[in-house]
């Protein structure tokens, strides 16, 4: 581009339109994946917590429910998450861990349901 000509066409986030954003589709990940390019992370479902009592009898804690915003934790302690910062100062997509619900672009969407990435999450699954 030209010095001193901005890009016209390159609209922030915030103010465009809802025509000009790009959709972005539920799925719900099986496996451990880095996002290609735009992400919302919707949540994950938590399982519920269940013990043994002194009978024998197994008694849940804690239901299970659905955590908004959050991405699911790894299962070993100490792993972390988020997005990551080079040394360039170039901030990267870290991994998400699978279980989380995130919403992703459509094309995106569609070749992780086709390699057995993720499932999809919409009410209408077919």
């Amino acid at each position: 581009m030209p010095k001193g000509v901005y890009d016209r066409k390159g609209i922030p986030m915030a103010e465009a339109t809802e025509a000009q954003r790009v959709k972005l589709f539920p799925v719900v990940l099986t496996k451990n994946h880095v996002p290609a390019s735009e992400y919302e992370i919707v949540g994950y479902l938590k399982e519920a917590v269940k013990r043994k009592d002194a009978a024998g009898n197994w008694r849940v804690i804690e239901p299970e429910e659905f955590i908004q915003g959050e991405m699911k934790p790894h299962q070993s302690p100490g792993v972390g998450f988020g997005e990551m910062i080079m040394k360039d100062g170039k901030k990267i997509n870290a991994k998400i861990w699978a279980g989380t619900t995130i919403k992703v672009p459509t094309e995106e969407a569609k070749y992780l349901v086709s390699k057995k990435i993720a499932e999809r999450a919409d009410e209408f699954v077919a």
